[in-house]
């Protein structure tokens, strides 16, 4: 999958005009010109994502930043949850809080690799402390990215634009039509 540039520098948009400033449009006229977070704003195939975080507010901001780009985003706050949900549909990505009460983002993301549903989806894990979480996930398979908090939201929609498109397991529940 091609990832366009993030976005670019100011500088470099000054420096372009006054090197072509026949490409230009004048100060006053703003609707022509491109807006910079254009350029990974709209990096997101839509997929179905799952966010997994036991604090409201990250769950919020998650969902918020994954659905304007244009995913399918549900949330649950909790490890337990997740497994529930993990266990009974198909999710393109996973984003995954790393510390949790009771089923830590660890746990979710060993025991979803044993599950009927989501044994290949990508994972991105959400931490505050990326030394724990690069020494603890390191040879796990399945992790797309690890990702720092608080979030930088550019890093956030590549890490799920970037993470691996699988073939979907099949329930054997499933009807195929």
């Amino acid at each position: 999958m091609d990832t366009p540039p993030l976005p670019r520098d100011s500088n470099e948009d000054q420096a372009s005009a006054e090197a072509h400033p026949e490409n230009m449009s004048s100060s006053a006229d703003t609707s022509s010109r491109r807006d910079p977070a254009a350029d990974w704003i709209c990096v997101a195939a839509a997929r179905t994502v799952l966010v997994v975080d036991d604090n409201d507010r990250h769950l919020d901001i998650l969902s918020t930043i994954l659905s304007s780009v244009g995913h399918d985003v549900e949330t649950c706050g909790s490890g337990a949850e997740a497994l529930r949900r993990l266990d009974m549909r198909h999710y393109d990505v996973v984003v995954l809080d790393l510390v949790m009460p009771e089923v830590s983002g660890l746990v979710v993301a060993q025991q979803m690799r044993s599950l009927t549903f989501n044994q290949n989806t990508p994972v991105v894990i959400c931490t505050a402390n990326m030394t724990i979480a690069r020494r603890q996930l390191a040879d796990m398979p399945g992790i797309a990215a690890i990702i720092a908090k608080p979030i930088d939201t550019a890093n956030l929609v590549l890490a799920v634009a970037r993470a691996p498109v699988r073939k979907r397991e099949r329930h054997p529940d499933q009807i195929h039509i």
